[in-house]
């Protein structure tokens, strides 16, 4: 593991270890204060595993139901990114409570772990896909890493059967976005590549998929690493998507750039006590450490 990586997660468990105290705070105000606004909430792999680089961000599905079971028995309100969408054009006050479900890199283990207990409580969700992993039994390069080690992972570890997202879609929970074609850093990459990662991808998967694409997750989804930023913004708009998710740290109100949503993180360390304190916005303040950090890191690795 790269001295970064090992910084970074170190900042994380800190930065979860900090939230917890506040989150009495933030209960007491918005027991007092209207709150509408909205937490994306993003996952990655579902999945039990301890290995990889990656390993801090992977949600066991046991601590994945909890985490299910929690918003539905506390009254929260689960939007799909449909809805989100629409109370952001429309400008129409959000529930309170609400949360919105997001997947990024399109894992099967989203498919085998969690879609059983969004399809329990009914409650919607986006998986955003990559054009080149997806459906191809092809592995992203962090985790042909770990297979390289233990080839007995690769199921653990490999993308979406077009089968598998075909069911999921079926059921009219799941939606599907896109990741860009190869999860490059979009904002680093020259005009005419940045078409074809945003453009290319939405064109394959509504083919793939047969329906309209209209979300973006940018791989990375940081603005000091480039990712994001008003030439992205541009671009996006020209290839059709009408909402994009970054992986800053916040909650969404009316008035964010549609281009540029907050999501929380989900990692493996999340219990429900910290998982109730990203609900109600004891961890939006994380999102100031954040972009502290990497201005002084400026490589995503």
């Amino acid at each position: 593991m790269s001295m970064r990586i090992f910084l970074k997660n170190c900042f994380v468990k800190f930065m979860d270890h900090a939230a917890l105290p506040l989150y009495g705070a933030y209960e007491l105000k918005n027991r007092l204060l209207t709150d509408s606004k909205a937490a994306i909430l993003v996952y990655h792999k579902i999945s039990d595993l301890e290995d990889g680089i990656d390993a801090f961000w992977n949600v066991s599905p046991a601590l994945f139901a909890r985490h299910m079971a929690y918003l539905a028995e506390n009254g929260f309100n689960v939007l799909s990114l449909d809805q989100l969408c629409d109370h952001i054009a429309r400008q129409t006050t959000m529930p309170e409570k609400s949360v919105v479900l997001t997947f990024d890199d399109g894992y099967a283990n989203v498919y085998r772990h969690a879609y059983p207990v969004l399809r329990e409580y009914g409650f919607p969700a986006t998986i955003f896909l990559t054009g080149r992993y997806t459906g191809r039994n092809r592995l992203y390069w962090w985790d042909r890493q770990l297979t390289a080690e233990k080839p007995d992972m690769f199921d653990e570890v490999r993308t979406l059967a077009w089968s598998e997202i075909e069911e999921m879609q079926s059921s009219g929970l799941i939606a599907f976005g896109s990741h860009s074609m190869s999860h490059d850093h979009i904002g680093k990459l020259s005009p005419r590549r940045m078409e074809y990662e945003l453009g290319t991808s939405r064109a394959y998967l509504e083919r793939k998929l047969k329906r309209r694409v209209r979300y973006f997750a940018y791989p990375g989804g940081i603005r000091e690493y480039g990712d994001v930023s008003d030439e992205t913004a541009r671009v996006l708009a020209r290839s059709g998507y009408e909402l994009a998710c970054t992986s800053e740290t916040g909650r969404n109100g009316l008035r964010e750039s549609r281009y540029a949503l907050k999501r929380i993180g989900m990692g493996r360390n999340d219990n429900i006590q910290l998982f109730r304190a990203k609900l109600v916005g004891g961890y939006d303040w994380v999102g100031y450490a954040q972009r502290a950090f990497h201005r002084v890191f400026k490589s995503p690795w």
